[in-house]
């Protein structure tokens, strides 16, 4: 039997895809999910992995908004029936219409997320289900077998990718966890002496494992930097916020009277109910606060929290050099990211 036109068409684009060398999987995640939206003209492709027995959207294209160098990563973007396919991984799921179709309009993908047509293949490696591709549109279609046959083409590519992702992910996180370790042993510095905190050397090996993950989750960190004096009670009261914190926040003391609290996955809001608590503790020390957002430049490519952290030390009410304690009333002002000013500063870097 001959083949159609749109066969042939898919099949050369695949073609292309393969015949381009990869050395960065998230290139070939852009790269891969940006062919199923415009070879199949849908609303988006969505990469989802299933970690920890939780399915989190990983990779997200947009039609209309394909950009090459990880801006595609969405924070939520709708997984739409994606957790049906993992409740029967042997088959890919197909809907032309989930509005029309009794099985599916109730469902959450279109009553919330408003998801039309779908198809979803299981992605699989090593002999086990480790998340989803989807393709998604707005509008009710008809899916060819050439369509279904592309998706799960790619769904078979991307896995084996996404698991070596994953393993390589693992691995970078079990050794920045076994050089903390190491460290704690032989490091001294990894304490500050004066108030017995951890120092900044402790932070920046934090940093190589747990910035990691937040990039994988699109997780924000809240951060807070304040000046305090020293003063006859200071450690104590330092150590006594320290003991009231969640076990995954960290505060550091950076020396020279100054320290910043690292809040994983907590936004301005919740940081607000902390810092409420540091006021409590620290009396009415005036705070600069930022959010690491992996999302957007300057934090998106930098393997640290500096560009964060001299964000929130230049927002602290009246600078962070010669302040008098008592100076000010525990005022927190915040300095954001804008995603306008962070396009603004990548541009600026390509100039």
């Amino acid at each position: 039997m001959p083949r159609t036109v749109l066969e042939v068409d898919h099949l050369h684009a695949l073609g292309a895809l393969g015949a381009t060398c990869f050395t960065d999987p998230q290139a070939l995640f852009d790269q891969g999910l940006g062919l199923l939206v415009r070879q199949l003209g849908v609303d988006r492709a969505v990469l989802a992995s299933q970690a920890g027995g939780e399915l989190e959207s990983l990779w997200c294209v947009e039609a209309g908004a394909e950009r090459p160098g990880g801006e595609n990563r969405a924070p939520e973007p709708g997984l739409g029936f994606c957790p049906e396919v993992l409740r029967q991984p042997a088959a890919t799921l197909v809907i032309s219409n989930s509005a029309q179709d009794p099985r599916w309009k109730a469902h959450p993908g279109w009553q919330s997320q408003g998801i039309r047509a779908y198809v979803g293949a299981p992605l699989r490696s090593s002999g086990r289900t480790h998340g989803v591709l989807s393709v998604q549109s707005e509008a009710a279609r008809v899916w060819q077998p050439s369509e279904i046959a592309l998706v799960n083409v790619l769904a078979a590519l991307l896995g084996q990718a996404l698991e070596a992702e994953s393993l390589k992910a693992q691995l970078a996180q079990t050794q920045a966890f076994l050089e903390l370790a190491t460290a704690v042993v032989e490091d001294q510095s990894m304490e500050s002496r004066r108030t017995g905190l951890p120092s900044r050397r402790f932070l920046e090996i934090w940093c190589r494992s747990h910035l990691v993950q937040a990039r994988r989750r699109h997780e924000v960190i809240a951060l807070a930097a304040w000046t305090l004096a020293s003063a006859p009670c200071r450690n104590e009261a330092l150590k006594q916020l320290a003991a009231s914190l969640r076990g995954v926040d960290l505060l550091v003391d950076l020396d020279r009277d100054r320290f910043l609290l690292v809040l994983p996955r907590t936004s301005r809001a919740g940081a607000e109910v902390v810092l409420e608590r540091v006021r409590q503790v620290l009396g009415p020390v005036p705070v600069g606060a930022t959010l690491w957002n992996p999302l957007l430049e300057p934090d998106r490519d930098a393997p640290t929290l500096e560009p964060a952290i001299r964000r929130a030390q230049a927002a602290e009410p009246g600078g962070v050099e010669g302040r008098v304690p008592g100076d000010h009333d525990g005022t927190v002002a915040w300095s954001m990211l804008e995603p306008d000013r962070a396009s603004f500063l990548e541009k600026a870097g390509q100039w």
